[in-house]
């Protein structure tokens, strides 16, 4: 009668452990805002392709990225974006031109036709940990972006935009904003660059919405 004993004892002993592991925190996840409200277009508002962003792979996921240097790149802990990087910015500056009446940002999916296109490439969209691990960091947003022909990529024109932004903390959530609002002051320059190239005759064709046939 002892091994049945022994064995009812291991029996209850496993009951009450489990060699599954607890499964891992949740992550966060961070919306990026834009100021402002948009604004109905005006009847002869010009459109623009937005295509999407280009990056470098370490900008091309949901990680929020850091730096402790300026110089190496990390990811935040168990805090991502809601989308990747660059379609998250590619939403954002559709976002921004519809806060200018003249002005009308469509997907290249969208099936509108349009004479010009509109291309950012990510050079930073991180915060910066200039003084120390510990101290809030500074957030740094830089874009290139390019007008071209939509038909034969001839290009119109180029700018370049950098924003910074210090965190009022080394909390994620405070980084999260500090980010959103050097992106803010970012999409409002291209936006206001493309304005001005439009009022200076440089993007071509009518400004007309016209959806394509077939």
């Amino acid at each position: 009668m002892i091994r049945p004993f022994l064995l009812a004892i291991a029996t209850s002993a496993l009951a009450g452990c489990s060699i599954i592991p607890d499964p891992a925190p949740a992550d966060i996840i961070y919306r990026l805002s834009l100021s402002g409200e948009s604004v109905p277009a005006s009847p002869n508002a010009t459109v623009i392709r937005v295509d999407r962003p280009s990056a470098t792979s370490v900008f091309n996921t949901r990680s929020i990225v850091v730096s402790p240097d300026g110089r190496r790149l990390s990811t935040a802990a168990q805090a991502q974006w809601p989308e990747g990087t660059p379609s998250m910015l590619q939403e954002a500056l559709i976002d921004a031109l519809s806060r200018n009446p003249d002005l009308i940002g469509v997907l290249p999916q969208s099936g509108t036709r349009t004479d010009t296109r509109v291309h950012l490439t990510i050079k930073n969209f991180e915060a910066q940990f200039d003084r120390g691990e510990t101290a809030a960091p500074l957030a740094v947003v830089r874009y290139t972006a390019t007008l071209a022909n939509a038909a034969d990529r001839r290009l119109l024109d180029t700018f370049v935009t950098r924003h910074e932004v210090r965190a009022d903390a080394s909390r994620v959530s405070a980084i999260v904003m500090a980010i959103e609002k050097a992106n803010d002051a970012a999409m409002k320059d291209i936006v206001d660059w493309i304005a001005r190239a439009d009022q200076a005759g440089m993007i071509e064709g009518q400004g007309a919405l016209a959806t394509a046939s077939g």
